[in-house]
């Protein structure tokens, strides 16, 4: 009977199919308990019943709009198709009660709303790409590299309300670098967090130390650079794709700068190393030993200037060329670097010169840090071009006295002179020699 109760339900749910794309109804916890049975954006009913409403949501927070204790109309919602397309939706809302007047949930109808996607779709165009200007503007005006990347991460984050973002660097040397921010800086497990979800994939969302981030990798020539990042609290409103959409069309910018920064850390490098030893050289070490011994000249603590000049290199070249002078000098130059402390400033100071700037030691200590230098330069002597003229050094020690100023070339010249005065130096050196100078 058409009248019949079964009847009347057929007929409601025909018109009410009719008047939306889908019809609805959820429960006390928000998830889907009614869907309409075609095709729901590509979504099945099935697929939504039981589920949370935040789930097929660009912004989860909008679910607020679905679980409605009074009537409501709200023309914004962006529902997820089951393809990850965004759709625009308007929405019409009642609640539901029990018989005993409680709220159980709420039910509606949603359209798709081809209009609002689209001008939704044009303003996330025109935010992307006037955000992107800005980016790409800073990238061109900065001259220096870590202050466009704070001015490109300002742009990025002022964009989507973040609270404030990183620019990690990747890479063997990346701990020793601080990170480039912008804004309040991100917890330590906020970063953390960050390389963990990045592990295996360019994008990715996570939640950490009461934060929220967005991160995303950050490359140049398909090669990983580093790894960008915004955030803001977690009772904030959550990151939407478009969101995480803009932090990836800038990321290959970002990159294009980290290898800007990378090129000019190579060129000052090269202009500081000398390309044997890889130690100092003599230019990049006056300039760094002038700085150490200003700081010193106005305290109290003692440093000693050790100065390694290397006796007989010419008959190792001419016995068994130059090659073998090389190996000589890379190998005399690891027994420096094994003898010195993070904080010494070691240096190639001439063809067969070293020196060795040492804070925070008295003269008792230079003399045991001499005797292990000459002890393990022993072994040098295997390189040698003559058994009665061997490959060696001979060390001359001047301390630097805060209370007795002197310049940086006068301590460099009592120390090359400590080093020339030994007897052995004046006999044409034997394994290793030393000499003391006050």
């Amino acid at each position: 009977m058409d009248e019949s109760g079964f009847g009347a339900e057929r007929r409601y749910r025909d018109l009410v199919e009719m008047a939306g794309d889908f019809a609805w109804e959820i429960d006390a916890t928000s998830r889907f308990i009614f869907a309409s049975p075609r095709l729901v954006f590509g979504w099945a009913a099935q697929d939504l019943l039981g589920r949370r409403v935040a789930d097929f949501l660009a912004d989860p927070a909008a679910s607020r709009h679905f679980a409605v204790s009074a009537p409501l109309s709200h023309p914004e919602i962006r529902f997820r198709g089951a393809d990850g397309t965004i759709v625009g939706l308007s929405l019409s809302a009642r609640p539901v009660f029990d018989l005993s007047g409680l709220w159980c949930g709420a039910r509606g109808i949603c359209r798709a709303h081809d209009a609002l996607g689209h001008e939704l779709a044009l303003n996330e165009a025109r935010i992307r790409d006037s955000v992107l200007q800005h980016v790409v503007r800073a990238v061109r005006d900065e001259n220096q590299p870590e202050e466009t990347l704070a001015a490109a991460l300002a742009a990025l984050g002022l964009a989507i309300g973040a609270a404030g973002g990183a620019v990690l660097r990747l890479g063997a040397e990346a701990a020793k670098r601080p990170p480039i921010t912008w804004g309040a800086k991100p917890p330590p497990a906020a970063i953390a967090a960050a390389r963990t979800a990045l592990a295996e994939r360019d994008s990715a969302s996570a939640h950490a130390a009461g934060c929220q981030l967005v991160a995303h990798r950050v490359h140049y020539h398909h090669e990983a650079k580093g790894v960008a990042l915004l955030w803001r609290r977690v009772e904030e409103q959550s990151f939407a794709d478009f969101d995480r959409a803009l932090l990836g069309a800038a990321a290959d910018h970002l990159g294009i700068v980290l290898a800007q920064i990378e090129a000019r850390e190579r060129i000052n490098m090269l202009s500081r190393t000398d390309p044997l030893t890889t130690l100092t050289n003599r230019g990049a070490f006056f300039d760094e030993f002038a700085r150490r011994m200003l700081r010193l000249d106005r305290g109290t603590q003692f440093a000693a200037l050790l100065y390694i000049d290397v006796d007989n290199l010419k008959l190792v070249n001419d016995r068994h060329g130059p090659s073998a002078g090389d190996e000589a000098l890379v190998s005399l130059a690891g027994i420096l670097r094994d003898n010195t402390r993070a904080g010494d400033l070691i240096a190639r100071f001439g063809g067969d010169e070293f020196v060795i700037w040492i804070e925070g030691i008295d003269e008792r200590g230079a003399a045991r840090r001499i005797a292990a230098i000459e002890g393990a330069a022993t072994r040098l002597a295997s390189l040698s071009g003559s058994i009665e003229r061997p490959f060696g050094i001979a060390v001359g020690l001047a301390m630097f006295n805060p209370l007795r100023p002197e310049t940086p070339v006068q301590l460099i010249g009592r120390a090359s002179a400590a080093a020339q005065r030994h007897p052995q130096k004046q006999q044409g050196g034997n394994l290793a020699a030393t000499s003391l100078s006050a």
